[in-house]
């Protein structure tokens, strides 16, 4: 048994880890609603979800970046999945290999009918890289709702903060200015968890970004 814990008025009794899928015969019977996490690898995507559920090493962060195959999938308050997708773009990665795994990724998104949003990770410090502009772009062409947001707030200064929240917007195409967060410093996981909420809920009406700093 996990201690609760606490985002605003949210509060997770139970995280668990349910199982993981190379493909889409793998998915978990349970039908559940899902929100989907995806980035470049190294992006922070594993300590991110782990600080929104509230854990050290549920979910695994890997020594070597690029190393997660599969999708993994996590119960939280055995009402929903989190779910944590392959990174994308690792050069160490084969071509063919990073080919299989990007087919993997859309026929997932395209075909999970589970899936209520995916969650995409942008490195603050690198402003949008053209392979996130692509893999987002790709994302909206199936019509999935995509929340962008910028990890590793804790990583710039002030200045450097809001120069590349811009710069996300604008490569990104989005509204507003993403929401920053930090695993480390907990910096808008309350945030982030209300948006995930309401795409598990079906009340989410923007695409791309809260608003909220």
């Amino acid at each position: 048994m996990m201690n609760p814990v606490k985002f605003g008025d949210f509060v997770i009794t139970s995280a668990e880890f349910v199982k993981a899928a190379v493909n889409l015969k793998g998915l978990p019977e349970e039908r559940l609603p899902q929100v989907a996490f995806l980035g470049r690898s190294n992006v922070g995507k594993s300590s991110l979800m782990n600080a929104l559920m509230g854990q050290k090493k549920l979910v695994k962060v890997s020594a070597t970046p690029g190393k997660t195959r599969e999708i993994n999938f996590f119960r939280v308050n055995k009402q929903f999945f989190l779910v944590d997708l392959p990174g994308v773009g690792f050069a160490k990665v084969s071509n063919s290999k990073r080919d299989e795994m990007a087919d993997f990724i859309r026929e997932y998104v395209e075909k999970c009918q589970d899936l209520r949003g995916l969650v995409y990770l942008v490195d603050i410090r690198h402003g949008g890289t053209p392979i996130d502009i692509e893999t987002v772009e790709s994302i909206r062409e199936t019509g999935c709702p995509v929340l962008v947001i910028a990890s590793k707030r804790d990583k710039v200064n002030q200045s450097e903060l809001a120069k590349n929240l811009k710069l996300i917007q604008e490569r990104l195409s989005l509204p507003t200015k993403p929401l920053c967060v930090s695993s480390i410093k907990k910096h808008g996981l309350e945030a982030l968890w209300q948006e995930i909420l309401s795409a598990v809920n079906g009340t989410n009406e923007t695409d791309g970004s809260t608003g909220e700093r």
